[in-house]
């Protein structure tokens, strides 16, 4: 998930993984952090929740674009 804070010019990203998803390999905090890097960004958090933010709201849609290579690379 992604949202844009237009007077700011940045962005937000959240994640979610579920138990299954955990226990092949997935963590939102690592996930989500990838994520915001693509748009200048950073955070991360818990395995199954976390949220960062991006400095470069132009990059949204590839971050989010990049979001499923992202988990497959993370799964086992």
């Amino acid at each position: 998930l992604a949202a844009e804070q237009n007077a700011k010019g940045t962005c937000s990203f959240a994640c979610y993984c579920g138990k299954d998803a955990i226990s092949n390999g997935a963590h939102a905090g690592n996930i989500v952090r990838e994520i915001a890097q693509i748009a200048g960004g950073n955070g991360g958090g818990k395995p199954d929740s976390a949220m960062a933010g991006g400095k470069d709201i132009s990059k949204i849609t590839e971050a989010l674009n990049a979001a499923a290579e992202i988990v497959k690379a993370k799964l086992k």
